[in-house]
């Protein structure tokens, strides 16, 4: 399987050689989100939100310079999916109105206290990291990821995108319901990042919607909005993509 991390360039080129390794092994990185910070031992992977992961991780960090996002090849690594981990935010969401057991000692109501007591005992529920990203787009991987499993490496100038596709960037809600109908879409934005070739309608009429078989009529009536995007997408000169070894 093939998960996406975004990140600073700096953090990227650093991965390349040294690989990808969680803010405790940085020193004093500090986490992206200050107000529910992430787990300090993991490095979070996504199928859907990379981009945005990396703009948010230039923006704050305010170091300037390119946005970048990272492939990692699951079964390069070297206890393979045996070190992933679901995302808290997803155990804390996919729980919500469930029967809990009383020794857990779960906080009932308090989102944030309940995100970070999943956050604090990841490793119970390494099983279900697949609905994870079933159900969010996201897991986490315990420790550093070497760079032998790194196997892409895309660089972002975002003053050389075009505007649809960094507003795009910006505007997941990151939840359950949000994924279940917006997925597809993210994730077919972060293959575009990646260099991949896309189908522009899918950002018009993404699957996730559930509609089946849209009927040709139906798909005229969107036809400015793909032409506008298959316009949009024709445009790469803003990304810079390195292959690594591990890469086919």
């Amino acid at each position: 399987m093939k998960l996406y991390h975004g990140t600073s360039e700096a953090v990227a080129r650093l991965a390349m050689t040294e690989g990808l390794r969680p803010r405790s092994e940085r020193g004093d990185a500090e986490s992206v989100w200050t107000e529910h910070p992430s787990s300090a031992d993991h490095v979070y992977l996504t199928t859907a939100y990379a981009p945005y992961f990396a703009q948010a991780a230039l923006d704050i960090g305010g170091s300037g310079g390119r946005m970048a996002i990272i492939e990692i090849d699951t079964d390069l690594l070297p206890d393979g999916e045996d070190s992933l981990v679901p995302d808290e935010d997803w155990l804390e969401q996919a729980t919500r109105g469930q029967e809990i057991p009383d020794e857990w000692s779960l906080p009932a109501d308090d989102m944030a206290a309940r995100t970070a007591w999943f956050r604090d005992r990841l490793y119970w529920f390494a099983h279900l990291w697949d609905k994870s990203i079933e159900g969010l787009g996201n897991c986490a991987h315990e420790g550093t990821i070497p760079p032998d499993a790194i196997t892409r490496v895309s660089f972002i100038d975002p003053a050389k995108i075009p505007k649809q596709t960094l507003y795009m960037i910006g505007d997941p809600s990151i939840g359950l319901l949000n994924y279940r109908f917006t997925g597809a879409k993210y994730r077919t934005l972060t293959r575009w990042f990646m260099g991949d070739d896309v189908d522009p309608a899918s950002f018009i009429l993404p699957d996730g919607l559930g509609l089946g078989t849209i009927p040709p009529e139906m798909r005229a009536m969107f036809d400015p909005q793909i032409t506008a995007m298959t316009e949009a997408l024709s445009h790469r000169n803003g990304l810079s993509i390195v292959g690594l070894a591990g890469g086919v």
